[in-house]
């Protein structure tokens, strides 16, 4: 399973493209390690969120860490929703630290028709689903 180009477009600066970070306004990113991980770091994070999203625990949770940069994080599932479409959905927290820095975030991810994971800023969830 692959995330969608467009949560590149959204969280790139977190699990996709070197340098997509510095194009985002400091106020969001701030002083974040996510400014200066390596593509090897983003790719242990995209995979530890990869993980956690396909896991078939909700509450699943991935940490990774890079010994050569320094760079470590925890991916951590915080349950399942539904969407207000009727897609199947996960609220993911993520955590990164580096060079004296960290950074947390937390976002809503969807499984559109296609099986592919989303990050569904601005949708409209119902109550936490059961857990499968």
């Amino acid at each position: 399973m692959r995330i969608q180009p467009r949560v590149a477009l959204v969280i790139g600066f977190a699990i996709a493209l070197p340098g997509v970070a510095t194009a985002l306004p400091t106020d969001i990113v701030g002083n974040s390690p996510l400014l200066r991980m390596s593509d090897a770091d983003k790719k242990l994070l995209r995979d530890a969120v990869l993980k956690v999203l396909e896991s078939s625990d909700v509450r699943a949770v991935r940490e990774w860490k890079n010994d050569a940069t320094g760079f470590s994080g925890r991916v951590e599932g915080r349950g399942a929703m539904q969407s207000a479409e009727g897609l199947s959905c996960r609220r993911l927290q993520l955590r990164a630290q580096g060079q004296g820095m960290q950074s947390q975030f937390t976002f809503p991810f969807c499984k559109d028709e296609a099986g592919e994971w989303f990050i569904a800023s601005g949708k409209t969830f119902t109550d936490e689903a059961p857990q499968p």
